[in-house]
């Protein structure tokens, strides 16, 4: 028995681990490309790339969203054959793949007053950052097939080679001296790069047998869960999977990103040092949308089979929170010395607010966690917390007048109330669980074996 639940604890952290050093790995070269674009560029112009980066990622929720419903939908255990399996793939990609012209064509038409809209001096920037986000959603198809097969060594790998193609490629461009629309290139092409990386990736890891599901209640930690019925498959299962992912990852792509660009707006020359900072303090964030790539799948699949899924969130949360609070004494100490180190001293006038910004992003690592947990839980009520505490969020960074203190203090008193009140929707669902594994009745978000069939992690 020992030995068994060591090889489960093993297996257990195998997966997040892989991910967790490629996230490390990815960070380090996100920290490499941000010395060199801070040596290279002006600060001025470092903020700027820096706020294409933030466009990006807040329009790269739309394929993290496509992500988590193709997870669902590979996950289902809905009996397609091989050939049905290849087929939809197949179409999906095509679907993006005209998404990608159809998005590209409106960003070069509205690239122009967008950049005035936002008071910025590069509008091919924003153009290329919109371009970026639509290749990426032909990353995410593949990632998502990946990690619902449960390849996270692959996907590991992915991670790490699609950063560094992305980051060379930046880098490059800016050191031959195309400036921030020659980071932007670099962005769409890594990302490209990346995508069929990952497609070949798919091409070598078939879908797992899947095993007759039983019809019985299996036991939890918490009591026994009755399993749901057969998934929801098809186009209009993945659309609504898609939309409500969506509904939850851009409030928090927003909860991510906006203070940089609210700095950027007020402040435009102070813009450039909260910069430097922001990028220190996302690392919690970017190892935590890496282990996330663990955490969705199996919540939902241990879930599904009935197994209690905090384990798997614990794990999660420790490879996130150990991190955030290194980051948070390493600040308290030497802020200054490091960002004169590693941004040079232009960029370390915001050093006095690292500590305080690398706690609210541990926090938002957290409340991302929580998210990702919630998801493959079937809790649609996220979608309502994160849009109401992205809205305050906003508000609280936007009186903060661009100070970089001020704001940081702000995101802090924002991102920890969010996740409060996140785990407290987690304590809840766990409660319910209980209470339902006791009773012996479905718990919410399920449906009893033979009833109308809308499975954990399908809305």
């Amino acid at each position: 028995m020992a030995t068994r639940s060591r090889a489960m604890i093993a297996g257990m952290l195998a997966g997040p681990a892989a991910l967790a050093v490629a996230g490390v790995l990815v960070n380090g070269l996100n920290l490499f490309m941000n010395l060199v674009l801070a040596r290279v560029l002006d600060p001025a112009r470092y903020g700027a790339v820096v706020v294409q980066v933030s466009i990006f990622m807040i329009l790269s929720v739309v394929g993290n969203a496509l992500l988590i419903a193709v997870v669902q939908r590979e996950t289902a255990d809905d009996g397609d054959s091989r050939r049905a399996q290849r087929a939809w793939i197949r179409r999906l990609r095509g679907v993006c793949g005209i998404g990608v012209v159809a998005a590209s064509a409106a960003a070069v038409l509205l690239c122009r007053p967008a950049a005035a809209l936002l008071s910025y001096a590069h509008p091919l920037a924003v153009a290329e950052a919109v371009i970026g986000a639509a290749v990426w959603t032909l990353l995410c198809v593949e990632r998502g097939v990946l990690q619902a097969r449960g390849a996270y060594p692959r996907l590991a790998v992915n991670f790490v080679v699609e950063a560094a193609l992305r980051i060379g490629l930046i880098v490059a461009f800016v050191g031959a001296g195309l400036g921030v629309n020659g980071a932007g290139l670099g962005l769409v092409l890594g990302i490209a790069l990346g995508a069929e990386h990952a497609r070949l990736g798919v091409a070598k890891v078939p879908r797992p047998a899947r095993a007759a599901k039983p019809h019985a209640a299996a036991p939890l930690s918490t009591g026994p869960l009755l399993i749901p019925g057969p998934a929801r498959s098809g186009r209009s299962g993945l659309l609504a999977d898609t939309w409500v992912a969506l509904g939850a990852l851009v409030p928090l792509a927003l909860l991510q990103n906006m203070d940089v660009v609210i700095v950027g707006w007020l402040d435009h020359d102070g813009g450039g040092a909260y910069a430097a900072i922001s990028t220190a303090c996302k690392i919690p964030v970017f190892i935590g949308l890496a282990v996330a790539n663990f955490l969705l799948p199996e919540a939902a699949r241990r879930r599904a089979a009935g197994h209690g899924t905090a384990p798997v969130l614990a794990v999660a949360l420790a490879f996130v929170v150990t991190p955030g609070l290194l980051l948070v004494a390493l600040g308290s100490v030497a802020a200054r010395p490091l960002l004169s180190m590693v941004f040079g001293p232009d960029l370390a006038g915001a050093a006095s607010s690292l500590s305080v910004l690398a706690l609210g992003m541990t926090c938002l690592a957290v409340t991302l966690m929580f998210t990702t947990y919630l998801l493959g839980a079937a809790q649609r009520r996220v979608v309502a917390v994160l849009t109401v505490c992205a809205v305050v969020t906003a508000a609280a960074l936007g009186l903060a007048g661009g100070d970089p203190m001020r704001t940081s203090l702000a995101g802090l008193a924002c991102h920890a109330m969010t996740a409060l009140v996140l785990g407290a929707l987690v304590h809840h669902l766990h409660r319910a669980d209980a209470r339902a594994g006791e009773a012996g009745t479905v718990p919410p978000g399920q449906h009893p074996p033979g009833g109308e069939a809308q499975p954990v992690g399908v809305w």
